[in-house]
């Protein structure tokens, strides 16, 4: 539905006249709201890895010196914890496609942002419960833990995509504060990221685990709170159901998400996924029948996007295509990134000498490294964008991407050395002690993952909402969102694979020793990406409208 502002401009909504530091007062309720929701995802993000590898006989080692069997957790292996976490992550992210096309169609991003927040809340008060009373330790108590993460899956879906078409219909199209406000709002991610570990973590490792996913659900629900009283004034008429739709179904979503995680809850309890799981084992160990699967899933894949970009007007097509592209080279990006949840948070808590002056950081502290970075540098990224555009040498989307890639690996560098100082997954000898790496290697790692994330994701976002065609705007933002789907559950996957790569069962091209060897595999792969889509770089420039770049 197209609006007019008070300014004149139009398809800009009126309630966005008022402005702060040169953008919509809106942007910042939007900053808000998704602050808090980043708070609730990466706090239970934070926890999930090492309170599912926490032995039921107590932490090893106990967090702060509490006594034996204070925090039990499940005790699952580290492969089983990846796993999960994969999936978990993954799932968060392709179910924003669904999303999507609900508020395309049906209830608009505005209440379907609604739907997925107080559905998020749900999932993170089920993960509390879970380990209250007697349900903590128990086969009941962990299937309403997967309950609640099913809840928080199916709330992403209906929050991620929507939040961030709704930043995108703030302005109008060619206005070059665009690439700008996605990377304030990126902050606002950031700073719910940053300070979730010292919350939740905090809570999770030192009063007891279930104590830090509860307080996830209080940042969930301040961010509705502060959503639903400042709408009317600064969002009134951003995210309106279309002319067609059908917005008193949004209550209708919420129980369908209940019920649908009840069911996946249910399925989980009469070990039906542990069942398919056995079948994937053998599945993966034919070979024939792998490969197959395999390309008839990339075929099909390959077959609908053809027929999706011939849906679209002939001068649509060349900057849908480029966002297919960049679908694909995101999720080698992010594929390596998210290894911070499951394998890097593992080595940062076993093979890391965390003491800072008498005083041992906690493991989940680490988290917030790469938020708090991001909230310190995304001004300067912001600034710097904008100053090359006004003097027109602002670097072209797929550079960005390509600049986002080696940054990366270069991180990755430094995982590879520290794992090499700390001898980690290197046998040891009987009687000898395993070193720790130095807390700089986790740190300079982080730093340049950050700089990378800064030169992708939030121009990335942007980018979708300045070339995707209006009709499936949502769609494509979702989307882009499934590139983390196959990067989250595929880097969880990997990460599963680790112990298997330091018993030398999986062999690779290099032999570093160790988790040395596992690391450096995201030293090479994001590397060559990075090469390639330079390398095309021209190509891709051609096939954007002129007015995007």
């Amino acid at each position: 539905m197209q609006t007019s502002s008070s300014s004149g401009i139009p398809g800009v909504p009126t309630s966005t006249a008022a402005t702060l530091l040169g953008h919509p007062k809106g942007l910042f309720v939007l900053f808000a709201v998704e602050m808090w929701e980043r708070f609730s995802y990466y706090g239970m993000r934070a926890l999930l890895v090492l309170y599912l590898t926490t032995p039921g006989s107590g932490m090893n080692p106990l967090p702060l010196g509490k006594p034996e069997g204070f925090n039990p957790g499940p005790g699952w292996s580290d492969g089983e914890a990846s796993t999960l976490y994969g999936w978990y992550t993954g799932l968060a992210y392709l179910l924003p496609i669904f999303g999507g096309l609900v508020a395309d169609k049906l209830i608009g991003t505005h209440r379907s942002m609604v739907v997925g927040g107080s559905v998020i809340a749900l999932g993170h008060v089920a993960l509390a419960i879970s380990g209250m009373g007697g349900f903590n330790g128990t086969p009941v108590g962990m299937s309403i833990f997967i309950f609640g993460l099913a809840l928080i899956v199916f709330g992403t879906g209906h929050f991620k995509p929507s939040v961030s078409v709704m930043v995108g219909q703030l302005y109008p199209q060619g206005d070059p504060r665009r690439d700008g406000a996605f990377t304030i709002f990126y902050m606002g991610i950031n700073l719910g990221a940053f300070l979730c570990a010292f919350v939740c973590g905090t809570l999770g490792r030192q009063v007891g685990w279930h104590w830090g996913f509860g307080a996830a659900a209080i940042g969930m629900l301040l961010g509705l709170g502060m959503y639903t009283y400042f709408r009317p004034k600064y969002l009134a008429d951003v995210g309106l159901p279309p002319e067609n739709g059908k917005p008193s179904l949004a209550s209708t979503f919420v129980v369908a998400a209940v019920v649908l995680s009840a069911v996946v809850a249910g399925l989980f309890h009469l070990g039906v996924f542990a069942h398919i799981k056995s079948l994937i084992a053998d599945i993966a160990t034919n070979a024939l029948l792998g490969w197959s699967i395999v390309a008839v899933l990339v075929v099909g894949v390959l077959a609908w996007v053809m027929w999706f970009i011939s849906k679209n007007r002939p001068e649509d097509r060349g900057p849908v295509i480029t966002i297919f592209v960049y679908i694909v080279f995101n999720a080698f990006f992010w594929m390596a990134f998210e290894q911070a949840g499951s394998s890097i948070n593992l080595f940062t808590d076993r093979y890391t000498d965390r003491n800072l002056g008498g005083f041992e950081v906690d493991t989940t502290w680490f988290q917030s490294v790469n938020a708090g970075l991001i909230f310190m540098l995304a001004p300067l990224f912001a600034w710097l964008w904008a100053s090359m555009g006004r003097k027109k040498i602002n670097p072209s989307q797929p550079v960005k991407i390509a600049l986002g890639l080696l940054f990366l690996s270069l991180g990755f560098v430094f995982m590879v050395w520290g794992a090499r100082e700390a001898g980690a997954g290197v046998e040891q000898a009987a009687g000898v002690t395993v070193a720790k790496a130095s807390m700089f290697f986790i740190l300079a790692a982080y730093f340049w993952h950050t700089v990378g994330e800064l030169c992708l994701s939030p121009t990335g976002l942007s980018y979708v909402t300045k070339a995707a065609p209006a009709r499936f705007m949502s769609l494509l933002m979702g989307l882009w969102f499934v590139s983390s789907f196959v990067a989250n559950l595929g880097g969880g996957l990997i990460a599963a694979q680790v112990e298997a790569i330091e018993k030398g069962n999986i062999k690779l091209p290099w032999n570093f020793g160790g988790q040395a060897d596992f690391f450096f595999l995201f030293v090479a792969v994001p590397a060559i990406a990075g090469v390639v889509i330079l390398i095309a770089s021209p190509f891709l420039k051609k096939l954007q409208r002129s007015s995007l770049d």
